[in-house]
């Protein structure tokens, strides 16, 4: 990714009239696009369009009556590819490259097919955005027409997708044609994701493959998208703008919509605005901690929050609200890090084949005085009593507080490296309740997390059913194994 073309940005940023949900990581690859700008619906004469809806509608100022996926669509885009990072996803329409940026910035390997791109004006944009944006080199653009290309791309070479977009032709058949296409070559853990269902003949596709079978929903967007899903794979969960009067056109009426009660949506906003000077979490991490530990209190399953790797404690203190508010008994939230800094880490713990001590997050890295962080923002939303700071090693505190701890409710493991990510399982997973969660908050970034959790899994004998939560988190059941 080029970090000065493409900024990881909090939602408060983006120009006005755009929507992101909450719970979405944010990103802003404007710069790519040069030749975007906003411009007035009443200018397009799509039957479709949806001009009542006041989000920015984007295009590209050398063909102006063709919009971009929408500033909420992108993320729902990019949210959803990062559940699939190092993965295949082949996209079917990509118009200027916005909706591709979008996918192939969440780390994917991309299958871009659009007729277009053998006019060589529009390639060559479409090219210099995605190069813009450090991505160029993970995609494959490819000009031709869906169904018959994806085929001849299929086969030749010998491909299969886990994660697609269609956005391509929208008149009958088109969009059926597609949806029959891609299932075809679709692994067995695999999302699809559909836009402008506006269209009638759209939703024709997400009608084919929920008859077969398929889970669907609704994305209330402004020109709502489809998800269709199989497979240990879940959709990400999006929220509608409140501020919008939405409804649904008849042809989607079967159709559920993604939407978070107004308590959640308020109280989950509220919680992240507070806690964002006090943690590095990313939203949807910090949305999947959210929902999990929300559902513990409301299943009651018995035992206490153990978080290791606290830092700020921004995370460890949403935790505490969370049982403060929801929780029907008593819990504490055992908040473990040594406060002091990054200990060593060991030649596996690497980043893109890079060193962790030449990636600037190396031992004695993210410092965070108790007093001045943990303690502070728990205080801010009143759980001191709840939120209980364990100062020290893993691997000295954790065999003296297990006793302390005992059952395990929820534990978030954010140990970064190897031996901390073991220490963190080796001392707790058996403290863990039945049916509880756990979530890891490094396993796609650091090599050492990710190969701790496989060896811990060799060790006991198990395989975990991991959920991606986006290109580094996963959480997932004690007892739910493959």
């Amino acid at each position: 990714m080029n970090k000065e073309m493409v900024e990881i940005i909090s939602r408060e940023l983006l120009p006005a009239e755009d929507y992101v949900s909450p719970g979405l990581e944010v990103i802003k690859p404007d710069k790519c696009f040069p030749n975007m700008i906003v411009e007035d619906t009443t200018i397009s004469n799509w039957p479709y369009l949806r001009h009542d809806i006041s989000h920015n509608w984007y295009v590209d100022k050398r063909h102006k009556y063709i919009g971009f996926v929408s500033r909420d669509e992108a993320h729902i885009l990019y949210n959803t590819a990062l559940k699939f990072r190092d993965k295949k996803a082949l996209e079917i329409g990509c118009w200027y490259g916005w909706s591709a940026c979008h996918i192939a910035l969440a780390g994917v390997e991309l299958d871009v097919i659009d007729p277009l791109l053998d006019q060589a004006d529009i390639y060559e944009s479409v090219a210099n955005s995605l190069r813009d944006a450090g991505v160029l080199e993970t995609v494959n653009l490819v000009s031709g027409y869906s169904p018959q290309k994806v085929e001849e791309l299929a086969e030749q070479l010998q491909r299969k997708w886990s994660f697609f977009f269609i956005d391509g032709s929208h008149d009958a058949p088109c969009p059926l044609n597609d949806a029959i296409v891609c299932e075809k070559f679709a692994e067995n853990d695999a999302l699809i994701l559909f836009h402008d269902l506006t269209c009638p003949d759209v939703v024709q596709g997400l009608d084919y493959l929920k008859n077969q079978g398929w889970n669907t929903m609704i994305y209330q967007t402004m020109q709502i998208m489809g998800v269709a899903w199989r497979g240990n794979i879940q959709p990400v969960q999006h929220h509608p703008d409140p501020q919008m009067d939405w409804y649904l056109p008849e042809h989607l009426q079967d159709y559920q919509v993604s939407q978070l009660s107004t308590d959640v949506f308020n109280d989950f906003q509220e919680l992240v605005n507070t806690i964002q000077p006090y943690t590095l979490l990313g939203e949807a991490r910090l949305f999947s901690l959210y929902n999990l530990a929300r559902k513990v209190c409301l299943d009651d399953i018995p035992g206490n929050f153990v978080e290791c790797g606290s830092c700020q404690g921004g995370s460890a203190a949403l935790l505490g609200a969370i049982v403060k508010k929801y929780s029907r008994r008593p819990r504490l939230v055992y908040a473990c890090d040594t406060f002091e800094g990054m200990p060593d880490p060991t030649e596996i713990d690497i980043h893109n084949g890079i060193p962790a001590n030449d990636t600037g997050f190396g031992v004695g890295t993210l410092k965070a005085p108790i007093t001045e962080n943990i303690q502070k923002i728990s205080q801010i939303l009143n759980v001191e009593d709840i939120v209980i700071p364990v100062k020290g090693l893993f691997a000295e505190t954790l065999p003296k507080y297990k006793s302390a701890i005992g059952t395990i409710a929820f534990l978030h493991a954010d140990g970064d490296w190897y031996e901390s990510t073991m220490d963190i399982f080796n001392n707790l997973y058996d403290n863990v309740a039945p049916n509880a969660s756990i979530q890891v908050d490094d396993y796609g970034h650091w090599d050492g997390c990710r190969k701790a959790l496989h060896d811990f899994e060799r060790l006991r004998g198990e395989q975990f059913t991991l959920n991606r939560i986006d290109y580094t988190g996963v959480w997932f059941k004690k007892g739910e194994l493959i």
